[in-house]
This record gives structure tokens, sequence and C-alpha cells, in this order.
């Protein structure tokens, strides 16, 4: 499993690595994710439901995210970035970049 770049110690959230895990991490969490982008939500800007063997999560993923890149729902992917925390939703990750896995 890869993991998140930057400091990695004290005072510093441990990085999420499940998808279910992500309803109760901390805002700004690191998160490195595997799994497939399942589908695209409908009427919510850039945010797609995510799957692993642990659960579904939303993630929001920007357009220059994705690059030169056409992920289907076959594809494994390992998405980088951190929780995003609101009192009017549930948890998601907000994706800086991702990469298609074998």
């Amino acid at each position: 499993m890869a993991r998140a770049a930057g400091f990695e110690g004290p005072g510093v959230s441990p990085a999420v690595t499940r998808a279910a895990d992500v309803l109760n991490a901390q805002d700004d969490a690191p998160c490195v994710l595997e799994g497939h982008i399942l589908e695209r939500i409908p009427f919510r800007k850039n945010r797609y439901l995510f799957g692993d063997e642990s659960g579904r999560v939303v993630v929001e993923i920007e357009n220059d995210s994705f690059g030169h890149l056409t992920v289907t729902p076959r594809d494994r992917v390992r998405l980088m970035g951190h929780v995003d925390w609101s009192s009017k939703r549930p948890n998601e990750v907000e994706v800086d970049a991702l990469a298609i896995i074998e």
C-alpha cells in the first residue's frame, strides 16, 4: 500500500487506507485508498462513488486530476488525498492525485 506524502509523526492523523474508515476520520486526515471508482454521482459536481473491500465512500475528483487517464469501474485505482469533513453530510475524500494500478 502506498503512503501519503508529507510529515508523519506526533500531531498528525494516521493515513486512512480503507473506505470504511473515512466516515470516522478527522478532517484533513491523509488518505491513500485502493479500489474502484464505481459511478459518477448525479447532480453533485466532481463527485464519484468509490468502493474497496471495506465499503463505499464519496470522493471528489476534479477533472484535471484525471490528466490523460480514462478510468472505468473495472480499473483498480489508487486515490491520494485527504478527508473533507462537513456537519451537513458524511465525510468525503478530496482527491489530489490518482493512478491506475494493476
